[in-house]
């Protein structure tokens, strides 16, 4: 018996699915089928009942779960502790920050860093569009992350960090428009400059007039669906100009004067100047929840001192 066969039954028995499983640990079916062979040879019993379109636990294989998850989640104990080993006492976190978290986990690592200033940190941003990892080998001991980008509650542990209001930025003259819109959409920011003091939400019908740049969908789909049901609240349709996949070149675009936006509070906050403002929206729902997500199983020492630096900021 050998940990790849112990891998293999447990991605089938998840997927009820040889293909499927094949697929999570990126290896051939056939690869999975043998393993699974020789791992019922071994036990001498059948695990799955297999037909053309359907792959179940027999009784023995459900009770032989529970024993398989062991040796597997003692096996990757094993495998943190030599790496910490190698590394020394001190210890390593590896953490992935999506931009709308990044204020958040900055104050929680300025925390755990006068607490634990031996331990090394290593961040990697990530796209919003990036869904969560779920393999046996996610690099990570923690995501930072919007709640919505957590397509397997099941897996991991999670906590709310906080929530992220939605806001319009705009150039302060609110003079926006191209070149073939430019008479609709240049009337249209300077009587909302009129109407709209500095700080002012405009008038949704005012906003229906002026092009939009936004962060695209590709690399954040839950704010550009976000931003989507804003417009469809308030019954127009959104004059998209643009999309981008940077945050700086959406700022770039509306510091321009080439249109309007929606973003996370803490992304609008760095396009602050005297030429930019921005406006919080007023809706209950124009928010996004973001939260830390880890294993249940921690297998990192450095993470579950880093988790209690988390829940004491929550508390």
């Amino acid at each position: 018996m050998h940990l790849n066969q112990i891998h293999s039954f447990l991605a089938v028995s998840k997927t009820l699915n040889f293909t499927g499983a094949a697929r999570q640990l990126g290896v051939p079916q056939s690869t999975i089928s043998r393993q699974v062979g020789d791992l019922e040879n071994q036990l001498g019993v059948r695990l799955f009942y297999r037909t053309k379109r359907d792959v179940q636990l027999t009784d023995e294989g459900r009770t032989f779960l529970p024993y398989a998850q062991e040796i597997a989640e003692a096996a990757r104990k094993g495998s943190y502790a030599v790496r910490q080993l190698h590394e020394g006492a001190a210890g390593r976190l590896s953490v992935a920050v999506a931009a709308p978290s990044q204020r958040y986990f900055t104050r929680a690592l300025t925390l755990f860093h006068k607490a634990y200033p031996e331990i090394s940190v290593d961040i990697t941003p990530i796209s919003s569009g990036t869904e969560l990892m779920d393999d046996m080998d996610a690099p990570f001991d923690f995501w930072f992350l919007y709640r919505d980008m957590l397509t397997d509650p099941e897996s991991f542990d999670y906590l709310h960090t906080h929530t992220e209001p939605l806001c319009v930025i705009r150039r302060t003259d609110a003079k926006s428009g191209s070149d073939d819109d430019a008479k609709a959409g240049r009337a249209a920011g300077a009587e909302t400059a009129k109407k709209d003091p500095a700080g002012k939400l405009p008038d949704p019908k005012d906003l229906s007039l002026i092009p939009f740049i936004l962060l695209s969908e590709e690399s954040d789909p839950i704010l550009y669906m976000q931003a989507m049901n804003y417009c469809r609240t308030h019954r127009f349709t959104p004059k998209v100009v643009n999309t981008f996949s940077e945050i700086s070149s959406v700022i770039l675009s509306v510091n321009a004067g080439l249109g309007v936006s929606i973003l996370p509070e803490s992304l609008a906050d760095s396009s602050r100047s005297e030429e930019i403002e921005v406006i919080p929206l007023e809706g209950e729902l124009d928010t996004l929840d973001c939260i830390a997500a880890w294993r249940p199983s921690l297998l990192n020492p450095a993470a579950s001192l880093f988790l209690e630096v988390l829940r004491s900021m929550v508390d």
